[in-house]
């Protein structure tokens, strides 16, 4: 039988001694070497020939190393023919028995076809061995697949092609790299026209000229508009049209694409199949699109055991050959299983049809643009919510989101109502943009510096940003009425007739004389930043985040609930983290505040299908809300019974929201405290005191009893605990909280 190795190499049949020992008969025959008598002679064969046939199985072949081995005891047979017999008998061996090996690279294929590389390397990063010893073939004309599990490494070997760092490459090959997440581009204010004809790899190569350039941009859909429109106001869609065009510009010998497909609408990807397919550089892409992969690739190279190994065909082709990577045509969770938090209590959200968010007639032009992105655009979600908005690139998808979410105001006024205790996980298509802020921080750290003060300080500094922009805009047609006194600070919130109202205290006043404001006129008097403060830290409140020790174990806890482990989570760094677990810590921070509503832009990008299949069944059974922007009709269409589809600046809405079972949670950890129990659902943000007898067992006056609950309102320990006169050094049965007094 003939057995081939991780690289296609044949070893030759495995040679029976005794047909080695026919061969060295033969060879004394052809010598004329003068034997002894047979009977004295054959012991000697024998043994030889037994040597023989482990050469042959070996495929030893050097012509040294068969002298040796056999040509000292041969030498028995005749003196003066030693090395002669054994060349003789080496010669017959290998014409019989060496097989030509198979180079499972395809060298010996296509040999009208450039070679691109051919190298052995190892390659490491950040201290962790991805390759080891492994081979590197390419050829120009040929796209190869690169698969493998999220944090192998295929998108460190592609930087590395690109920038000549595999040992043995041809310096003079030219690559292009795209990458589905860019780094920000000071030159993003440049049109799309001016952007492109100013790359500095173009201007090098002398590609740079506008009329090829602009030709080639308008036959993948640039119309005249998006040509005059800014690059940093393009969607994902168009950015990475923008980068395929300029690889397409550089006419490279090698083509490095990064998940190409991330951001693309069908006709898009569709043109990109047809460019590769006719395109004569060597592609290498990384994609989770098996449609787009058995589409395009002529060879698949995947991870194993720290090499690299080549099979002919696509990734169909591929599967057939490795049954065990079907998993690559299958969302499951083999592997991996994210866990979703249960959601809180909304306060008179009693069904999953009811409404939490609504948007009317809502019309938003983005600064620069004649026409409206989105025009009179109304819809609803609910806690039962499972929506897929569609569209082609630049339709207006990631708009529409963004209008939802507050992070743009539409032009028309207050066309948006939410419910007031509503929390929101918002991963958004570039989300990457904000943890690769902290590169050199663990995961644990980021999310230690994000939620370490209760408050998500990611959040608040967005929303911080988009209330200055707003402020800027903002034009009132009545004069402002003042605050009566000093503000100092807000205590609570309530309903009242208009809306919601603050509780303000002001400086040099006692609390009795606290007036409740609303809403509009705090903001509009300068205070908005402190509402959109308290906002926050009721809702933390709410989602018990201010009862939790933010601990490095207990982030990790959190982490490996979302398929990132310790040895990233805690231990690795942001900047050494895949594109896939850099997903993953997006999703696991979006998901620390136990939100109502889940909204994903582009959640397919980068992720394994392992991890595809875990969000997947996460999100059919979360509690909560879920609006996705997908064009995986794989990924979306068996969890989403809602579509939204938004095209030429409409939006029709089709299916609505499921009345199924109402999931809520309780609060990540239960307060230990008996004296102290907040209500998690209340406009107001009143926190219900449980008044306990003092330190001695006697009750408390109806006037410390209300000074009580005022110092707890204010978690003012020190006062707490000089009304229930509790010694110093000394604890409060039942009440934690109150420490000894000693502050430690």
């Amino acid at each position: 039988m003939k057995r081939v190795d991780s690289f296609g190499a044949i070893d030759c049949q495995l040679v029976k001694p005794a047909e080695a020992a026919k061969i060295i008969h033969e060879a004394i025959a052809e010598t004329g070497a003068s034997a002894f008598s047979t009977s004295k002679a054959e012991p000697v064969v024998l043994y030889v020939a037994a040597l023989g046939s482990y050469l042959c199985g070996e495929q030893l072949w050097e012509g040294e190393t068969w002298e040796q081995c056999c040509g000292a005891y041969l030498a028995c047979i005749d003196a003066t023919q030693g090395a002669a017999l054994a060349a003789a008998f080496r010669n017959k061996c290998k014409k019989a028995y060496k097989e030509e090996a198979v180079d499972a690279w395809g060298a010996d294929q296509d040999p009208e076809l450039k070679t691109a590389c051919d190298v052995e390397f190892s390659l490491a990063y950040g201290g962790k061995l991805l390759l080891h010893n492994t081979r590197l073939f390419l050829k120009c004309g040929r796209r190869y697949g690169i698969c493998g599990k999220n944090g192998v490494g295929k998108t460190t070997l592609m930087r590395n092609v690109n920038v000549g760092k595999i040992e043995g490459m041809d310096p003079d090959l030219v690559s292009v790299f795209v990458e589905s997440h860019a780094d920000e581009d000071p030159d993003d204010v440049l049109c799309v026209r001016e952007w492109t004809t100013k790359r500095p790899e173009l201007v090098e190569r002398g590609a740079a000229d506008e009329g090829p350039a602009v030709e080639l941009l308008k036959s993948v859909g640039f119309s005249d508009e998006l040509l005059a429109t800014p690059v940093g106001n393009l969607s994902g869609g168009w950015r990475m049209k923008l980068s395929l065009v300029v690889a397409a510009l550089m006419d490279a010998d090698i083509l490095l694409l990064d998940e190409p497909t991330n951001h693309l609408d069908a006709k898009s990807v569709e043109w990109l199949q047809r460019y590769l397919c006719s395109c004569r550089a060597c592609c290498m892409i990384v994609s989770h699109d098996t449609g787009f992969l058995d589409a395009t690739c002529t060879d698949i190279i995947h991870y194993e055991e720290r090499k690299l190994v080549r099979y002919r065909g696509n990734l169909s082709a591929f599967v057939a050959k490795v049954p065990s990577a079907a998993s690559y045509y299958e969302l499951s969770e083999s592997g991996t299983k994210f866990a979703f938090p249960a959601p809180g209590r909304l306060e008179g959200i009693a069904t999953t049809t009811k409404a939490i968010v609504k948007l009317e007639n809502a019309t938003f032009t983005w600064p620069g643009r004649d026409v409206p992105t989105i025009s009179d655009c109304s819809c609803k979600l609910t806690l039962g919510s499972r929506v897929c908005v569609l569209g082609e690139n630049g339709a207006g998808k990631s708009t529409l989101i963004k209008l939802l979410v507050g992070e743009n105001g539409p032009d028309n006024g207050e066309c948006l109502w939410r419910h007031h205790n509503l929390r929101i996980a918002y991963v958004a298509q570039h989300s990457f943009h904000h943890v690769e802020m902290h590169l050199d921080k663990s995961p644990c750290e980021y999310l230690q510096w994000r939620f370490g003060k209760f408050i998500d300080q990611e959040t608040l500094n967005t929303a911080l940003e988009e209330l200055k922009r707003k402020q800027a805009q903002a034009t009132f047609a009545e004069p402002v009425r003042p605050l009566p006194f000093t503000f100092e600070k807000i205590m609570g919130r309530r309903e009242g007739k208009g809306g919601i109202e603050y509780e303000v205290k002001f400086w040099d006043r006692p609390e009795r004389q606290n007036l409740y404001i609303e809403k509009e006129r705090l903001e509009r008097t300068g205070f908005a930043e402190e509402v959109l403060k308290f906002d926050m830290l009721v809702a933390s409140r709410a989602a018990g985040l201010d009862l939790i020790n933010v601990t490095v174990s207990e982030l990790q806890a959190h982490l490996d609930e979302f398929g990132l482990p310790q040895e990233f989570g805690t231990y690795g760094k942001v900047r050494g983290l895949s594109g896939g677990q850099k997903v993953k810590l997006v999703l696991a921070a979006a998901m620390w505040n136990r939100p109502h509503l889940l909204i994903l832009d582009e959640p397919t990008n980068y992720l394994d299908r392992d991890s595809l299949g875990a969000l997947s069944n996460a999100i059919k059974d979360f509690g909560g809300g879920v609006v996705m922007i997908s064009h995986c009709h794989e990924f979306y269409a068996p969890l989403c019974n809602e579509e939204w589809h938004v095209a030429a600046g409409k939006l029709a809405v089709k299916g609505e929201a499921a009345d199924k079972e109402l999931k809520v949670g309780k609060k990540k950890r239960e307060s230990k405290s008996k004296a102290v129990e907040k209500t998690t659902g209340s406009v107001n943000e009143e926190i219900k005191i449980v008044v306990p007898k003092d330190f001695w067992g006697k009750s408390l006056s109806k006037k410390d009893a209300r000074s009580y609950e005022k110092a707890a309102k204010k978690r003012d320990v020190a006062l707490m605990r000089k009304i229930l006169q509790v010694p110093k050094g000394k604890t409060m049965p039942g009440a934690p909280e109150l420490g000894d007094g000693t502050g430690k």
